[in-house]
């Protein structure tokens, strides 16, 4: 992340319809499936692997990662993305930091 490299991938992914994680999530946005986003691509969606895997991990460490959560929930299909919306956006006001 240090290099311009780690830089740049990440202004891709977040910022590219290009990037395949990003498309996946702009698909789930237009109301497609997790099946239906998938279908035909020849190239992986890193985060869809790795979202549960992130998920598991913070709950393991006791970490409050929300945005994880429902990232790997809606991955999944036991959240919409309305649902994770809601629940991202209802959530206490409280001090992220010590």
């Amino acid at each position: 992340m240090r290099g311009l490299c780690g830089l740049g991938d990440l202004v891709l992914t977040c910022s590219s319809p290009q990037s395949r994680n990003m498309s996946l999530g702009l698909a789930l946005g237009r109301g497609q499936t997790v099946t239906e986003a998938l279908a035909g691509k020849r190239s992986v969606a890193e985060g869809y692997e790795s979202a549960p895997a992130v998920r598991d991990l913070c709950e393991k460490l006791a970490v409050d990662a929300p945005i994880c959560t429902a990232t790997a929930e809606v991955l999944a299909g036991r959240w919409s993305v309305d649902q994770a919306i809601e629940d991202l956006l209802t959530r206490p006001i409280r001090v992220e930091a010590d």
